[in-house]
Parts: C-alpha cells; sequence; structure tokens
C-alpha cells in the first residue's frame, strides 16, 4: 500500500454531504476507540462524534491524558494505511500531517 494511500483516498472522493456522513458512520461502526485506556481516561463519553472516529474527525473534546494508544490495531487504521496514532488527542490523520509538514506540533 502506498505510503499516501490515505491523501490518495481523500482526493478521490468527490461526495455529498449526505454520503459523506455514510462514510464517516461505517467509520463509526469500524473503529475501536471506546475499547482505548486513552479514550476510558475521559470516562468512556459517548456523546455524538465523541466516541469514534478520531482519526477521520480529530481530536477529542474531554480526553486530556494519553495513557495508551491502541490506533495501530485498529482494524480501520490499518485498512486506510494510516501512519499516525494518538488521533483522540492529537487530531486526525489528516491534522497530524498537515503539523508535520509545517513543522507545528
Amino acid at each position: 500500500m502506498p505510503s499516501d494511500y490515505f491523501e490518495m483516498m481523500l482526493r478521490s472522493l468527490n461526495l455529498t454531504p449526505e454520503e459523506r456522513e455514510m462514510v464517516v458512520e461505517k467509520r463509526k461502526e469500524q473503529c475501536i476507540c471506546d475499547l482505548c485506556p486513552t479514550f476510558e481516561a475521559c470516562g468512556g463519553k459517548t456523546e455524538e462524534n465523541e466516541a469514534f472516529a478520531f482519526c477521520t474527525l480529530g481530536a477529542s473534546a474531554c480526553i486530556e491524558e494519553e495513557v495508551e494508544c491502541l490506533c495501530s490495531t485498529c482494524p480501520l487504521s490499518r485498512e486506510m494505511g494510516l501512519a499516525y496514532s494518538f488521533y483522540c488527542t492529537r487530531g486526525s490523520e489528516t491534522q497530524q500531517k498537515i503539523r508535520d509538514v509545517i513543522g507545528v506540533k
């Protein structure tokens, strides 16, 4: 799988807002965020867009402490060829890649 698979996938998508929502919902079903020790540090909060698919949606509003990361074991992460981790605290794959490119932590 190419190292920029994620970016190629994003560029190839030309989805309506409704189709994007369907993709996000499917990703939420695939992810394992709710099993992660870092997620538990947030008290297991499960409000809409809070509990799942951080690699797509970005950082959590309530997780402040990084305990342990399961991102590399997530089927969604492997399927999409993601390279980063701690999406719940550091932001989505795209957000982390942009920060790396411009040299911002």
